[in-house]
């Protein structure tokens, strides 16, 4: 399996250079690797602030002595819920092609543990990197071949292991849950060729196919509850599309970080 930058092969027209792709574009992996850590402290420090304001213990009830349940009080028992939001990600490990994702998700959860993700919609927003660009015209390359990604749905079976607590600064208690996620879906992506015709010239762009390909999917994510209606969500997705390079279909892995909010219908009220 090739990884997030897909299979990348570099063509010079008088001799292959020796490492092209072997350089690590460290300002731009850097940056994309600093926007998911950022996705991540953002995630912990709204989780205190709502937990604090929205959340209070509630009497032990019927349904916990039934199941003898281990953790008491819960709150959030998500079966017969309907569950939609909002995310917004980054392919923080691909360095030929700039990867941005806003979209939205609906699930089922027809059971506490289990769900049908009904729907995973992405609009994909692509841009040249800077070091595919510096590595063309400082290397002369004449072909260099990736996949452009435009937008991906996916449909997943989600399994919700584990279900905490956290009581942070004194009283205040934070509710969360683990998730895990893998399904199929598509990906509508284009084959493009980027090249220059003499060592230091212009990168150019070709457009080599445009289509829709096939896709599996898996990933794991937290969840935190914010009142009786919110949560906030924090993921990793592995979008791994049968994509089409150098003449060639091959698995292609995009990974990716999400951060989102989402409903809950009815509420937990």
């Amino acid at each position: 399996m090739n990884n997030s930058a897909g299979r990348v092969e570099i063509v010079k027209e008088s001799k292959a250079p020796d490492r092209a792709c072997s350089e690590l574009p460290n300002q731009e992996i850097t940056v994309k690797k600093y926007t998911a850590l950022s996705l991540l402290f953002v995630t912990l420090l709204s989780s205190g602030a709502f937990a604090a304001a929205s959340i209070s213990d509630k009497p032990e009830n019927v349904y916990e002595r039934s199941i003898e349940a281990v953790v008491r009080h819960k709150e959030f028992y998500k079966a017969g819920k309907i569950e939609t939001g909002f995310v917004a990600g980054v392919m923080p490990y691909d360095s030929v092609i700039n990867h941005y994702m806003l979209g939205g998700r609906l699930a089922w959860h027809f059971a506490d543990h289990y769900a049908w993700e009904i729907a995973d919609v992405q609009l994909v927003f692509p841009s040249v990197s800077s070091f595919t660009n510096d590595l063309i015209t400082s290397k002369g390359i004449s072909n260099l071949q990736t996949n452009k990604l435009h937008f991906l749905v996916a449909t997943n079976f989600m399994l919700s292991p584990l279900y905490g607590k956290v009581r942070i600064w004194g009283a205040n208690v934070i509710h969360f849950d683990t998730y895990i996620v893998a399904g199929l879906g598509f990906a509508k992506d284009d084959t493009a060729r980027y090249g220059t015709n003499a060592m230091g010239g212009a990168p150019q762009e070709i457009i080599l196919r445009s289509g829709i390909d096939p896709m599996f999917d898996f990933g794991l994510g937290f969840k935190l509850f914010l009142n009786d209606a919110m949560a906030l969500n924090l993921d990793i997705r592995d979008y791994v599309l049968f994509a089409q390079t150098y003449n060639q279909t091959q698995l292609k892995s995009n990974f990716s970080v999400y951060l989102g909010i989402s409903f809950f219908i009815p509420t937990f009220g």
